[in-house]
């Protein structure tokens, strides 16, 4: 008997534990201080630069969902561009994520980091010869190219980026809208011109 009821006030234990935990959880990444002009000095971004909405996204290129949810976002600025604004932040994975992300600064070294990014959500690399084909096709001097990733110089500023996220509350490669989570995985371009439907409207009525 004595067994029994430990073990129900051990499970009922765990479920209040859990259940807390879940609302913590939805308390500290599903909306955070992120406001237009509000991002790590020297971020890269795009879009309208007086934009009432601003899209911050937290990606990593090995993160299928991320990319998916990248090009939704790009298709979006094309369809709001004069109420669109897209900062992008550093979140990578440890390994080949990162890889990417300081291949995306030498890209940016050489003025094209965008045309880099752009190439890489066509067909994200999985290895290093298949990044560089990336690079190469998109004009970049590959000794130059090479020379950055070889040194390590980006490693510093790419592991910044994420810690700076992480200070944020960003606990996972995410995508936020004027500071409110787009939950949807990847989602669609329908879901995400409704949330930025949705804002706009919000800050109409102020």
């Amino acid at each position: 008997m004595w067994n029994w009821q430990y073990l129900v006030s051990v499970a009922l234990i765990t479920v209040i534990v859990l259940s807390l935990g879940a609302v913590l959880w939805s308390m500290d990444s599903g909306s955070l201080t992120l406001e237009p002009g509000d991002e790590p000095e020297g971020a890269w971004w795009r879009g309208a630069i007086d934009a009432p909405v601003t899209i911050f996204v937290f990606p990593d290129f090995t993160c299928p969902v991320c990319v998916e949810k990248e090009r939704l976002v790009l298709q979006a600025l094309d369809m709001y561009p004069e109420s669109l604004r897209m900062v992008y932040h550093h979140y990578p994975s440890p390994g080949f994520g990162q890889t990417v992300a300081e291949a995306l600064e030498a890209a940016g070294e050489q003025g094209k980091f965008w045309e880099l990014h752009d190439r890489l959500l066509v067909d994200p690399p999985d290895d290093m010869s298949k990044l560089k084909a990336c690079a190469a096709e998109i004009g970049l001097d590959m000794q130059k190219f090479d020379e950055a990733l070889d040194s390590g110089r980006f490693k510093e500023k790419v592991e910044r980026d994420k810690e700076e996220a992480i200070s944020r509350g960003i606990k996972h490669v995410s995508v936020f809208i004027n500071g409110n989570e787009y939950e949807h995985n990847p989602g669609t371009l329908a879901d995400l011109c409704a949330a930025i439907d949705e804002e706009l409207e919000r800050i109409a009525k102020r």
